[in-house]
């Protein structure tokens, strides 16, 4: 190892001494190869000799072929807590400190585009996989790592924690349910560790998972929904909606399947009554995909003189955050229980409903689909396909009788 100060000619054309020391060491991590590095260290002496000490001990721990540190010797701890960002910069450039070092100041959100295509090519050349990620899958993961770096206020790798994270979801804000946390936690981590094998982070964080229930939701039994609308109907204003504004909401979110995001984005310009139809823009919906939702002629008659004299920017309903809370309201004013072995009811199980009462009156199972608008199709008829009560036995009476009496026993 040698220290040195370069010199440089001034304007006047006389030569001048730089005030920063210089290190010049010998990589010999090839050993076909020895190629003499000369990296920039600091203004005092002392410590620049520290820095190259510490360098060359490092090029000679991954010469042999070991992780880079000894017993008693920390080269890798000791440049990356003290050595000049240049110098870091530079080492992680040649591959001897990790490439964090030089990119953990580089704000987060600059590298979603990469990741975002990252985790499209990623699925699409799997050839084991049995599902594939679509572009709209990508930007969906994209999007929840977006949300989750903007509200715990990152602003570059140094500053995540899996504390602040695990804090959040923890939270649940904005009625998050304990499958959209898990879809949050499972799109994080997928983030981190793509971090981590870009060479963009140097370890890989712990978030707690979060437990799904098994329980794949509730939907309204027909007889359970006639009461629900019955009591907003007559029931009084709950959460800024009036009686008659929830019933005709409860009814056009079963015939629409629309979650509750995209209900509150509707306005009187989405409807257009010669189709009996709403249409949601691509930027309140899920996946971001506009979409066109039919209702029933008896629906699109309450709805136009629902909105009748009203403008067309005009919001339909104006939906609290806890809708959950103002639908459980309505299901005990109705005598309807809210919450039994079958799970809990809450505004989503409207949706459930929706493709439920599709199912149960023989709409085909790729229709279903497309109006609840799943990608995937096991989806919709593995946690949107309940069987309503009754119609379990009605189908297993439609079976041929093969059964008979022989001699008093059954053959």
């Amino acid at each position: 190892m040698r220290l040195y100060q370069p010199k440089y000619k001034d304007k006047a054309g006389q030569w001048q001494q730089v005030a920063r020391w210089w290190i010049e060491v010998v990589d010999r991590r090839e050993r076909r190869f020895r190629k003499v590095l000369r990296l920039p260290a600091d203004a005092d002496r002392d410590f620049s000799k520290k820095l190259g000490a510490n360098i060359q001990s490092l090029i000679g721990f991954k010469a042999q072929g070991e992780p880079g540190e000894k017993p008693g010797e920390k080269p890798v701890e000791y440049l990356m807590a003290y050595a000049p960002k240049k110098l870091q910069d530079r080492l992680g450039d040649i591959d001897l400190l990790p490439r964090s070092t030089k990119e953990a100041d580089k704000p987060l959100l600059d590298y979603l585009p990469d990741f975002q295509q990252a985790v499209y090519q990623e699925s699409k050349s799997d050839k084991k996989k049995k599902t594939t990620t679509t572009d709209v899958s990508a930007r969906t993961f994209t999007a929840r790592v977006r949300k989750l770096i903007k509200a715990c206020g990152f602003e570059t790798w140094r500053d995540v924690s899996s504390e602040k994270v695990n804090d959040y979801i923890e939270a649940r804000p904005d009625g998050m349910s304990q499958q959209t946390a898990h879809f949050y936690v499972q799109s994080f981590r997928r983030f981190a560790k793509w971090m981590l094998e870009q060479g963009r982070a140097d370890k890989m964080l712990k978030i707690n998972s979060v437990s799904v229930p098994t329980n794949p939701g509730r939907l309204f039994e027909l007889d359970e929904f006639e009461r629900l609308l019955e009591a907003a109907r007559t029931g009084p204003e709950r959460y800024g909606l009036s009686g008659s504004q929830r019933y005709l909401l409860y009814l056009l979110a079963v015939e629409t399947g629309l979650r509750r995001g995209e209900l509150r984005s509707l306005t009187v310009a989405s409807i257009d009554f010669k189709n009996s139809c709403v249409f949601v823009k691509g930027a309140d919906t899920k996946n971001k995909d506009e979409v066109t939702q039919h209702f029933t002629p008896e629906t699109g008659s309450l709805l136009k003189e629902y909105v009748k004299g009203k403008m067309p920017n005009v919001q339909l309903f104006k939906i609290h955050d806890r809708s959950s809370k103002m639908i459980a309201e309505d299901c005990e004013a109705a005598g309807v229980e809210v919450q039994n072995h079958k799970g809990k009811l809450n505004f989503h199980s409207l949706r459930h409903t929706c493709g439920s009462y599709l199912s149960a009156q023989g709409v085909v199972a790729i229709e279903v689909q497309g109006i609840m608008r799943h990608k995937d199709i096991r989806l919709t008829m593995g946690r949107y396909g309940h069987i309503l009560d009754g119609r379990a036995q009605e189908a297993v009476n439609k079976l041929p009788r093969f059964a008979r009496q022989v001699k008093g026993k059954t053959a």
